[in-house]
């Protein structure tokens, strides 16, 4: 296994042990599941912003534009009823306005999938902006449905 493969192991043993650590105190396993979800998907987010915008290589990419995606198709399980009891930021109307709430999903996924069709290509510029409509569909549901 190369050094790099072994950092990158490491790396993430020690983000999911910090993240389970902070989580420990949840006793709801479906917050516990979709806060789980969206530090994946955060983390992506982090490496796809380091590398369009900070110029960190863009070799990387692709994986990370896929990560989201596959972070994302956990999310229509990840709000059952009786999942707004306990530590969340998940605000009440996401049971209460569940239509408006999966159009917001179905918005934010269909940018995560358009994101990794242009990260394919390998157009630096079109990456930007199919990133930045990723951030903003993300931004729009935060707004809606979650709490500050």
């Amino acid at each position: 296994m190369s050094k790099k493969l072994v950092l990158l192991a490491c790396a993430v043993a020690a983000l999911s042990t910090a993240a389970f650590t902070a989580q420990a105190d949840e006793t709801n396993p479906n917050i516990v599941h979709r806060q789980s979800i969206y530090k994946i998907a955060a983390g992506h987010m982090g490496n796809l912003k380091a590398a369009l915008f900070l110029k960190g290589g863009t070799e990387n990419l692709v994986w990370d534009a896929e990560g989201i995606v596959d972070a994302f198709k956990h999310m229509g399980n990840a709000y059952p009823e009786g999942s707004d009891k306990g530590e969340t930021k998940a605000k009440s109307n996401i049971w209460t306005e569940r239509a408006k709430f999966d159009e917001a999903g179905k918005k934010a996924f269909g940018a995560a999938v358009a994101l990794v069709e242009v990260t394919k290509t390998g157009d630096a510029a079109k990456s930007v902006d199919a990133f930045k409509a990723l951030g903003a569909a993300c931004k729009a549901c935060h707004e809606d449905f979650k709490k500050d």
